[in-house]
């Protein structure tokens, strides 16, 4: 992988990722288990996908989503890291994804990701829109067109 602009940081938030997707053997523990939303209101702003079934599900469960792909050796994603929390805060009917691209080797394969900071918008399981870099505005650009879907 090379970095968009050649080289990040990310804070991992496994405990957030582990309340949204507690599996055992790939199977819900919950039998009902509910999206990032309570009552109307997401729960958590964003859930690191640390393997590739956690990001199926995220993509699978939620009605419009984002990922980030990232890295821990990327400057540009240190930059737009904070950007994309609080736009996470601002667009609640969307779910926020962070996937670290040496970490979940798989879904950066699946997603042909070749570059970081990439954004990949989904509506339901369908990806619309993606593209590489820390551009700010573009990214809530993005985010706006995919709420008005």
């Amino acid at each position: 992988f090379s970095c968009y602009y050649h080289c990040s940081i990310c804070v991992s938030n496994d405990i957030m990722m582990a309340l949204r997707f507690a599996t055992t053997s790939g199977k819900y523990l919950a039998r009902n288990a509910e999206p990032a939303w309570h009552s109307g209101k997401r729960l958590m702003s964003v859930i690191n996908l640390s393997d590739f079934e956690a990001t199926e599900k995220f993509t699978e469960l939620n009605h419009k989503s984002v990922l980030y792909f990232t890295a821990v050796w990327c400057p540009p994603c240190k930059a737009i890291k904070p950007v994309y929390e609080e736009l996470s805060k601002k667009y609640t009917d969307v779910a926020f994804g962070k996937v670290d691209v040496d970490d979940n080797s798989d879904a950066a394969v699946e997603f042909n990701i070749t570059s970081v900071p990439t954004f990949v918008f989904f509506d339901g399981e369908d990806v619309i829109e993606r593209f590489s870099g820390a551009d700010q505005g573009m990214l809530e650009s993005k985010l706006q067109d995919l709420t008005a879907r």
